[in-house]
């Protein structure tokens, strides 16, 4: 069906084309509900795919639909426009009106009718909580709290500003809109089951006053179902009252095939799904041994600048800045070749010995640092985000994020984190007296004391579970492949005593 040109998609619009719409009416045997009395709703339903969808489903199969079955139809949706585009269209196509009743404009969040029906369906909205307009942000921060999407109201300037939208109204739905032992089937961003923190929340499979079951989940792999939609696409059956089970039944689609697959989280039960082609892939993962680490070597990502490369970063050595600032910055070179002088150099106005930033003082003792600091003090002080609008707000605008005493560490252990498909981590010894410093979530790394602790840890990191976890995830090529928090499933801290005793076990 063809959009109205005179409308403005609302926030996370992403329209169902009919062919899939039809596709997951006929995958959950929607069309045969109906008939049979369940009454359904698409709680977001945009330009009515899903009516359109049970129609043609049920027309196919011979099912005659009166106007006792269209009156068991409901739709909500939050933009009145769609809903007068829906009825003309329904009008036009199937020469009969669609019932008033069924229609009901609401924001399903904000203002949810609490209606309840026996089966819903449809496409929430797709968006991240910390892209959404910020009057949207404040009223729907309450609703992510309640379904307990998140732990707190900070966990929303953090990691889990990441948490999607779809999130809240899948839980809200399910709490608010379907009757006891009720079912569900939705289109998805497949980040809700395989994000590593954000969507934690939503993988408790809890209600506010209930619970839930995934009873299905389809992978589309690089099947792109939603034009111009790059994110991960799936699609999901639910059961609320049902008690969640730790293992998924997942198909992935390949070549046109639907492959059938086991699917359950490795470590804490709200830990993203693992993937893998039998049952016992997943046990030999989840009884791998942990690597013992110091506590002060949790893994990190490397230096965000948060936006101001072109003053922190240069392609040659800056002469003319106090050399005790200027750090070799890691590059996809240093890993195709680890011995190779760096191709880009970073600055960092900080302290090594505390990895605090330089004070004002400190400053005024370096003038040429000083200097070149204020010429981009306007650059540097509008740079966005909570934590370092936190450092600008106290005059030290010069601050970036990922920077602490671990950033000094002389020898790190250090693996491209983003876009890749294998896990190769490599020990990288100071250059030229100065430490390396990896490029925001583009590397991960672990911080090491000393040249033989690092190859103690690259060797176990190597030889470990760790990439057959990694893949077993589905994310491969993604932002997300070998990012810190994922590592550390595989760590296990201790104090500084007990790792030099476990270390020493191992030389």
């Amino acid at each position: 069906m063809r959009d109205s040109p005179s409308l403005v998609k609302p926030i996370g619009a992403v329209f169902t084309p009919l062919r899939w719409a039809k596709w997951l009416v006929e995958q959950s045997g929607l069309a045969r509900l109906w008939a049979d009395g369940a009454t359904i709703c698409d709680p977001t339903a945009g330009n009515g795919a899903f009516v359109h969808a049970l129609m043609d489903v049920a027309a196919s199969a011979d099912i005659e639909v009166d106007d006792k079955m269209l009156s068991r139809l409901h739709l909500i949706e939050q933009q009145p426009g769609f809903l007068k585009d829906f009825e003309t269209g329904f009008r036009m196509k199937y020469r009969r009106s669609f019932p008033r009743t069924g229609l009901t404009c609401a924001d399903i969040i904000l203002s949810n009718p609490k209606r309840k029906f026996n089966f819903l369906c449809g496409n929430p909205p797709w968006v991240n909580f910390g892209d959404l307009p910020t009057s949207y942000k404040e009223a729907t921060k309450p609703h992510f709290l309640n379904y307990g999407l998140v732990a707190d109201a900070q966990a929303l300037l953090l990691g889990s500003s990441r948490v999607d939208l779809a999130a809240l109204v899948i839980a809200a739905v399910l709490n608010e809109n379907l009757e006891r032992n009720g079912g569900a089937a939705f289109f998805l961003p497949l980040s809700l089951f395989f994000n590593d923190g954000a969507h934690s929340g939503f993988r408790r499979y809890r209600l506010a006053d209930s619970e839930f079951r995934v009873r299905q989940i389809w992978d589309f792999r690089e099947e792109r179902i939603f034009p111009g939609i790059l994110t991960r696409a799936g699609a999901a059956l639910f059961r609320r009252d049902e008690p969640h089970e730790s293992a998924i039944a997942y198909k992935s689609l390949s070549n046109g095939t639907w492959i059938v697959q086991h699917a359950a989280p490795i470590g804490e039960p709200t830990a993203p799904l693992s993937i893998s082609n039998s049952s016992a892939e997943l046990d030999d993962v989840r009884a791998a041994s942990p690597i013992t680490i110091r506590s002060d070597q949790k893994p990190r990502q490397g230096v965000n600048t948060c936006g101001a490369n072109s003053v922190y970063i240069f392609d040659k050595y800056p002469d003319y800045l106090p050399e005790q600032f200027i750090f070799p910055l890691l590059t996809k070179e240093c890993f195709r070749h680890p011995d190779s002088s760096p191709r880009k150099f970073i600055l960092l106005p900080y302290d090594p010995a505390t990895g605090i930033p330089l004070t004002s003082a400190d400053l005024r003792r370096h003038e040429p640092l000083q200097s070149y600091l204020n010429r981009h003090k306007d650059v540097l002080s509008n740079r966005k985000g909570s934590m370092l609008r936190t450092w600008i707000m106290r005059g030290v605008w010069w601050a970036c994020l990922g920077v602490g005493k671990y950033s000094f560490a002389p020898y790190k252990v250090a693996w491209e984190a983003y876009g890749k498909s294998n896990f190769t981590p490599r020990v990288f010894s100071p250059f030229h007296g100065k430490p390396w410093q990896p490029n925001q979530a583009m590397h991960a790394f672990i911080p090491c004391s000393s040249p033989v602790e690092a190859e103690s840890l690259v060797e176990q990191l190597r030889t470990s579970l760790i990439e057959r976890y990694l893949k077993s995830l589905n994310v491969e090529g993604t932002c997300n492949w070998a990012q810190p928090g994922r590592i550390k499933r595989f760590l296990r801290f201790v104090d500084a005593d007990a790792a030099t005793g476990e270390q020493l076990k191992l030389v």
